[in-house]
């Protein structure tokens, strides 16, 4: 028995590492995804080495705004996984 232990703990670290690789991939590509995003929407002009004010409030704003909506997803998606936990509607 203690043979078929070990090739659980085996799966179980392959598993775990098949999803730290993911993990990692995902975030990469939803960090790419909103440099993206807020650099299409925010930076206007290619005539300086730095970013402008506004372009720079902009950006700001906007990678507020998606960590807002990552935070609120987050809490809502832990609610819904455990209805008992403390969620204001």
């Amino acid at each position: 028995m203690a043979a078929g232990g070990g090739e659980e703990e085996e799966d179980k670290a392959r598993m775990e590492a098949v999803a730290d690789k993911l993990q990692n991939r995902d975030a990469i590509r939803l960090y790419n995804w909103v440099s993206h995003r807020c650099f299409s929407d925010c930076v206007t002009t290619f005539y300086r080495r730095t970013l402008g004010k506004k372009e720079e409030d902009c950006v700001r704003s906007c990678v507020r705004k998606f960590l807002l909506l990552s935070s609120a997803s987050a809490a809502r998606f832990a609610h819904l996984a455990d209805p008992s936990s403390a969620f204001d509607d």
